[in-house]
């Protein structure tokens, strides 16, 4: 993963936010008739690429299909701001579905609504891994400069 050289972290904090990180990732990506679209997923962060997961059919995936260069932000909305953001290739494939969505389900949901999990897992079948190939990412971390 190459590291910006003004990144506020290094690798391994980078690496520790995003394995810790509770909060969606907003996908940036260039639909076909070339604007720019923003999109908010689960997430979760393994071996250096970051995985999601949406229906086969949805805009998203389609627009990923015609053009697989994305960015992606993960940050809190709350004081200090901080996170990362970077450049990564998406690679979709139905392998490892079924395992990808229990990891995202029990990460965001943690048992607190079995009926969404259930729906979502009944649909598996029809369901993309979205696995982001990052090319490059930056940190900030404003915690100096937002202190009380």
């Amino acid at each position: 993963m190459k590291i910006h050289a003004k990144s506020a972290w290094d690798q391994t904090t980078i690496c520790a936010y995003l394995a810790e990180a509770e909060i969606p990732m907003r996908l940036a990506f260039i639909n076909q008739q070339q604007e720019p679209m923003l999109c908010s997923l689960w997430f979760y962060y393994d071996n250096g690429r970051l995985f999601a997961a949406s229906h086969e059919n949805t805009y998203l995936i389609k627009q990923l299909q015609a053009n697989p260069k994305a960015s992606f932000e993960i940050s809190n909305n709350d004081y200090p701001y901080k996170g990362v953001r970077g450049k990564a290739t998406a690679v979709l494939s139905k392998q490892s579905a079924q395992q990808v969505m229990q990891r995202l389900i029990d990460k965001y949901l943690q048992q607190s609504n079995q009926k969404l999990a259930n729906w979502l897992l009944s649909r598996i079948e029809h369901e993309l891994v979205i696995e982001l190939q990052i090319d490059s990412i930056n940190a900030w971390d404003f915690s100096n400069r937002m202190q009380a």
